[in-house]
């Protein structure tokens, strides 16, 4: 009775002694030394009463193997004979008791547990948005710093009727340059050169990402920069502001995108090409319905490219939601000037990082944004 009362008391110890251990691994994550050394010492101090028990359980007999418990079993020898069948075995060594539970928190799962895990390979990355406003403009390089063009300030005036003999009315047009400088668009991140060398998946996670976040930073740039700093000068600032007077009773989103497409036409402008809308703004108006409650873009099961009045729809959450932009993708309104594409630089030339074993990567790209004819492009809100 008292092996047994012993045996409970230092099975209560090393529940306690495990629970620590677990909280210390997920704290830590691994079990402090003054922790292991203790759950080891129960474990032995359980092992030693259950061996007392056994021989107490035997009453002093010698303790049959498990070897000869096999050898003597007829189920044993026949399907060892045949090759085939089924044995059922009685074990009365007890060497197979075990009187405390054995369980993932007393082994361990971790990294240098017992147990082990199923891995999968790689880092999974975080939502990222599909960059599209690009892919609606003109891009060529530029190998300058800062790229001028001119604009005409006083177009010629309307030809006159001009009777046989009499002198031709003169006419003018004035000329300004205009410019805009290349910015540049960067991010880096500091890491130890032992992290690149244990954790393959790092460095692939990092190039993918750093080029990523400054390709956001341009789309967003291009969408809404407003020229101070190192901004670019985003279409949306400079673009004309929608005339909510074309706007009639009763019009919907598709109405008023109509109507900047005109005000753009009454301009005398280019033609538009494309359509930047929120997401929220492009759904709400793809799940619009007749008075008989179809969609009047087409049947849900049908796959229907985004567009609206015969214009690619760009929908982005680079985009405010409520607010929508109207404008031609073609070089004479606007297009972008590439100084330096996408690069991808490591170096432990930052401050002390030579001495630190660490690296700074960095990710960086030039370019400009050039709006030649502003009056392309109208912006608004949604009334």
């Amino acid at each position: 009775m008292e092996l047994n009362q012993e045996l409970s008391a230092l099975q209560t110890d090393l529940k306690v002694y495990v629970a620590k251990a677990a909280e210390e691994k997920t704290q830590f994550g691994t079990m402090l030394t003054e922790t292991k050394t203790a759950v080891e010492k129960l474990q032995k101090q359980i092992d030693a009463v259950d061996l007392k028990l056994a021989d107490k359980h035997n009453g002093g007999a010698p303790e049959v193997s498990l070897e000869e418990e096999l050898k003597s079993n007829e189920d044993v020898a026949r399907l060892i004979k045949n090759r085939s069948g089924r044995a059922t075995i009685t074990v009365k060594s007890n060497r197979f008791e075990q009187k405390t539970t054995i369980t993932a928190a007393a082994v361990g799962a971790a990294t240098s547990g017992v147990l082990t895990i199923d891995r999968i390979a790689g880092i999974t990355r975080e939502a990222r948005q599909t960059l599209r406003v690009r892919d609606m403009l003109v891009a060529r390089p530029t190998q300058l710093a800062l790229v001028d063009f001119i604009k005409i300030v006083t177009p010629p005036s309307n030809a006159t009727m001009t009777a046989e003999g009499n002198a031709i009315v003169e006419n003018a047009v004035t000329f300004a340059t205009a410019s805009e400088k290349v910015r540049t668009i960067a991010t880096f991140i500091p890491a130890t050169k032992q992290i690149l060398d244990d954790f393959t998946e790092l460095a692939g996670y990092i190039n993918t990402s750093l080029p990523y976040y400054v390709n956001l930073e341009e789309e967003l740039q291009m969408l809404t920069g407003d020229d101070s700093g190192e901004n670019l000068h985003g279409l949306i600032p400079q673009a004309a502001v929608y005339n909510t007077y074309l706007n009639a009773l009763g019009d919907n989103k598709i109405d008023e995108l109509g109507h900047a497409i005109t005000q753009i036409a009454q301009a005398k402008e280019i033609d538009p090409t494309f359509i930047v809308l929120n997401v929220a703004d492009w759904w709400a108006i793809r799940l619009t319905k007749d008075s008989y409650g179809r969609y009047i873009l087409g049947d849900p099961q049908s796959a229907v490219a985004p567009s609206l009045w015969g214009l690619d729809v760009v929908p982005t959450t680079s985009m405010t939601v409520g607010h929508f932009l109207v404008g031609s993708g073609v070089a004479p309104a606007a297009e972008i000037r590439d100084r330096m594409g996408m690069q991808v630089e490591i170096s432990t030339e930052h401050a002390d990082f030579f001495q630190k074993n660490m690296v700074a990567i960095r990710a960086e790209k030039r370019v400009a944004l050039i709006v030649k004819r502003p009056n392309a492009f109208v912006s608004g809100t949604f009334s």
